[in-house]
């Protein structure tokens, strides 16, 4: 733990029960003026504008973090119910099309300090390195200009933040985890029984979901209300494992913020600040660096807006790179009926899991692979599932009276990264005036042969552990991409490290950087990449060097 709290306070930065910033942190925070030219603004506080808002504030710069939700208060502000959390998410209007419309919303959109991991399941495995080399060893995707080794070492700094526990991991860069698995419920007790009895291997973990005490944060009290706000604050999000650390380094969080714009100065070609509406307001906060983290929606939607004379098809789009390889996850879900009770929702919803697919295997007919999980839908998602296999009236009133009987897995599928799935800026306006994002999305052939061999996977295991009747619902998760790293401006947005090609003072530092989107929950990646970027640009903070 000393190890821990000489780069990262937070945990002890809570009050003593663990529900809620120390007095005064918050109250006293450091406020900058518009006026102000701060060595930093970051947009968004999400998994990865909150990772490098802590690591630059710990180097002593003056930083201003924005987000366009509030500074949530988990004590006050989240309810223990499932309908009542739906201000988590970000539900501002967006246009869908493709042939593969994905859904935004619950499952991969937030909304506040925190982002998405607030209302996330604490899943939080790391990238393998075929990961990073996907073109080079299996002739699909992307090569990142990093390889594993480089977030190797920010990989084990944000598990031993967060903390992660898990049992030892023997896939892709065998690891182990700096606090002990979580016990298993009925859920993961189905998954290990029928994944033993199917020949898979399987583990408890990784979740980033304190097992035992970390600092003045709270043991998990296994409620099952992770994927809506943890009130207790057992599961980690950036609202405790970062912003507070933040905050005693100086650092201000202003929330309530939408930026709208970063500007420009035309003759020198960098960046100045950014402007932004609050209460109503149209402000500009000046600062000598700027840095995007508002995910893969939001980020292309605000460099595309932010067109001038000198980029006038969108900041940084000089090559046409800004909003394209959007990419998601296939995460179909398939459910088991059983004869005695499972109670599926007591505990965290990813408790066990298997990545015994992950990698490429040449005796299928697809590329890359999948990873499987725990998943245990709540009531009202759960009544989503049922309907959706066409049930209805008396017939869905019955499933849900059985909802005790049910287990459910969810798979994670690698889709690859396609040219044609993109963010673009819409004839609708918000609220703001400013044009709303529209997000195209088509899944190719290898895309759906991945879902048909997870979906066919999970039902073998349910099975083999007794399932009565199993059903499957197709569904994505996990946005990742739009403005990619790469070794040059032609194929992407930003450089190995997150500076964007185009202005010298402009990096991205979240989910839209992302080359490939793995059969892994991102977060854990999001936040390595924000701590290294971060780390090189401590180091050189002008980007002269590159």
């Amino acid at each position: 733990m000393s190890t821990v709290r000489a780069r990262n306070d937070s945990a002890w930065l809570l009050s003593p029960d663990g529900s809620a910033l120390a007095p005064g942190l918050r109250e006293g925070m450091r406020t900058f003026a518009d006026e102000d030219e701060v060595d930093l603004v970051i947009v968004g506080c999400g998994a990865g504008g909150a990772t490098f808002l802590q690591r630059v504030a710990r180097a002593g710069m003056s930083v201003v973090g924005m987000d366009a939700g509030p500074f949530w208060d988990p004590e006050t502000d989240w309810v223990s119910d499932e309908a009542g959390s739906h201000d988590l998410y970000w539900t501002e209007p967006r246009e869908l099309g493709g042939d593969d419309p994905v859904p935004l919303g619950s499952n991969n959109s937030g909304r506040g300090v925190g982002g998405s991991m607030v209302h996330y399941a604490g899943y939080t495995p790391r990238f393998h390195p075929s990961d990073f080399r996907t073109q080079s060893c299996d002739g699909v995707g992307a090569d990142w200009p990093i390889a594993y080794s480089d977030l190797k070492p920010f990989y084990e700094q944000i598990e031993g933040e967060l903390p992660v526990s898990g049992q030892s991991w023997p896939w892709g860069d065998p690891h182990s985890y700096p606090y002990s698995p979580h016990p298993v419920s009925g859920n993961g007790e189905v998954f290990q029984r029928g994944a033993e009895a199917a020949g898979i291997t399987t583990r408890v973990g990784p979740v980033a979901i304190t097992s035992g005490r970390f600092g003045n944060r709270p043991h998990c009290i296994y409620r099952g209300f992770c994927l809506q706000g943890c009130k207790v604050n057992a599961k980690a999000s950036p609202l405790i494992t970062h912003v507070p650390d933040a905050l005693a380094h100086g650092a201000e969080v202003r929330p309530d913020s939408m930026v709208t714009r970063v500007e420009i100065d035309q003759r020198t070609g960098r960046a100045t600040g950014v402007h932004y509406v609050r209460d109503g307001v149209q402000r500009f906060q000046r600062a000598r660096t700027v840095a995007v983290a508002g995910y893969s929606i939001e980020t292309p939607r605000l460099l595309l807006n932010s067109a001038s004379a000198r980029f006038p098809d969108g900041l940084c789009n000089d090559f046409d790179q800004v909003g394209r390889y959007l990419m998601v996850q296939g995460a179909p879900q398939t459910a088991g009926r059983f004869a005695d009770e499972v109670r599926m929702w007591k505990g965290p919803p990813p408790e066990v899991s298997t990545e015994q697919f992950y990698e490429t295997d040449p005796t299928k007919p697809y590329q890359r692979g999948f990873s499987v999980q725990t998943v245990s839908p709540l009531p009202i998602t759960w009544a989503e599932h049922v309907a959706a296999q066409g049930h209805w009236g008396a017939t869905l009133r019955d499933y849900m009276s059985d909802y005790v009987h049910w287990a459910c897995l969810g798979a994670l599928c690698e889709f690859l990264p396609r040219r044609q799935n993109r963010v673009t800026l819409a004839e609708q306006k918000d609220r703001h005036g400013m044009p709303i994002a529209r997000f195209d999305y088509t899944q190719g052939e290898n895309d759906k042969a991945l879902v048909g061999a997870a979906t066919a996977v999970m039902e073998d295991i349910l099975t083999a552990a007794g399932a009565q009747e199993v059903i499957t619902i197709d569904r994505y998760a996990h946005l990742v991409g739009g403005a990619r790293m790469a070794a040059t401006e032609h194929d992407g947005v930003v450089d190995a490290d997150c500076r964007s090609f185009a202005v010298p003072n402009l990096l991205i530092v979240d989910g839209s950087v992302l080359p490939t989107q793995g059969s892994a929950n991102p977060a854990l990646t999001i936040m390595a990449i924000a701590a290294r970027a971060a780390a090189r640009f401590i180091d050189e903070p002008d980007g002269t060097g590159r």
